[in-house]
């Protein structure tokens, strides 16, 4: 008895990659979905890249199996995928957005994310020379709209939306910028400041101390929060999905590549 059941055991699992549903996925079969993926022979394909693609193509075996219509089984290349994305948005719906107060529990436990030194946030005019640049310093502290100045005379790559640079902290921008900005007040236009692309003028819009969060770092935060939030969920929903349709993982298929199961804990 014990040899008969060996033997049953060895056909069982040979060339059989995982059970899914009752349903024998093959060595084969996952070789070739790997390849389609990958957008290349098997042979040139990383056995890391091959195991990845592969949790993923059992992922997406799993929430087809749990699918209400059995015809989806069925479904072959990016048919098949995107019948399992669309599923998978049924059973799995995604998290809400993390609220201020999650956020900043987040921003906590990661300081690294803080801004530590002083920061602006700034717009430029790039102007052909100094005369063209000093007239356009007076019309911006004259209270002419800096935005618009931009559109009208700036050759900066982004003067059609106002020439807005961003929030930059010391050590961002080179020396000669840093020394006509960073002593500035907000709403301040500085000297026009001489480079290989033209003359500057810059606008301090607003100032930060170290330490205090601006709307970007806020943002960073509020969406590495929601992408890892996110992962979770849907990894705690696909797991409860492989616990109902059922699946084993067969660690001697005989594939090329490691097989894992998608659906273990992690360590």
């Amino acid at each position: 008895m014990l040899l008969l059941a060996c033997i049953a055991a060895c056909r069982r699992s040979a060339g059989t990659v995982a059970i899914v549903g009752g349903r024998r996925i093959t060595v084969d079969v996952v070789a070739a979905a790997v390849a389609v993926q990958a957008g290349r022979p098997l042979a040139e394909v990383s056995p890391e890249l091959a195991t990845a693609l592969a949790e993923a193509y059992l992922e997406e075996e799993v929430v087809l199996a749990a699918s209400p219509d059995a015809a989806d089984r069925a479904l072959t290349g990016a048919a098949r995928s995107a019948r399992a994305r669309d599923l998978l948005a049924v059973f799995c719906p995604p998290a809400p957005p993390p609220d201020d107060a999650a956020v900043a529990a987040y921003l906590t436990a990661h300081p690294e994310l803080k801004p530590r030194g002083e920061r602006l946030l700034l717009r430029q005019l790039i102007l052909p020379d100094q005369p063209s640049a000093r007239a356009a310093q007076e019309r911006a502290r004259r209270g002419e709209d800096f935005a618009a100045l931009s559109r009208e005379l700036s050759r900066a790559p982004n003067a059609a939306t106002g020439g807005a640079l961003g929030w930059v902290e010391r050590g961002q921008l080179p020396p000669e910028f840093e020394a006509a900005v960073f002593p500035l007040p907000a709403r301040a236009v500085s000297a026009p400041v001489a480079s290989s692309a033209g003359w500057h003028v810059f606008q301090v819009v607003e100032r930060r101390a170290g330490g205090d969060l601006d709307p970007s770092t806020l943002g960073l935060a509020r969406g590495m929060l929601a992408a890892e939030t996110a992962e979770v969920a849907r990894r705690t929903c696909l797991r409860a999905l492989a616990a109902r349709v059922g699946i084993e993982v067969l660690a001697d298929s005989g594939a090329p590549f490691e097989i894992r199961n998608p659906f273990e804990e992690k360590p």
